[in-house]
């Protein structure tokens, strides 16, 4: 059988002021379309059930994984292990990107009740 979804047939959530999430799901993998409009970001937090991988689709983001501050901007990819700290925030202008997460975090999900990081 072929699970096969469009982006725009999925829900729409802000979960932060600007910050919009689109999530999709297997049974080990969890994948979010997110979409910043300026100013945005995310406070620093940890998973300490899932790595994430960053896939930035358009604009520039100030992130800082592990005490360290990058810029990420389309086409650049980042990984951030389970359990280190990190927060991003938007630079003037709207950005867009994937955010993959293994294993799933069913917290991502419309219709979980607790806490979005």
């Amino acid at each position: 059988m072929l699970y096969v979804k469009r982006w725009d047939e999925l829900p729409e959530v802000e979960v932060l002021p600007n910050n919009f999430r689109v999530s999709m799901a297997g049974l080990k993998v969890g994948i979010n379309r997110i979409r910043w409009e300026h100013p945005t970001g995310a406070p620093q937090h940890h998973h300490d059930d899932a790595e994430q991988v960053i896939i930035v689709l358009e604009g520039r983001m100030r992130w800082t994984i592990d005490g360290e501050e990058t810029i990420l901007k389309p086409g650049d990819v980042a990984v951030i292990p389970v359990g280190v700290s990190h927060s991003g925030e938007s630079l003037g202008e709207p950005a867009s990107f994937y955010e993959v997460f293994a294993p799933l975090r069913v917290q991502n999900l419309i219709g979980f009740v607790g806490k979005i990081f």
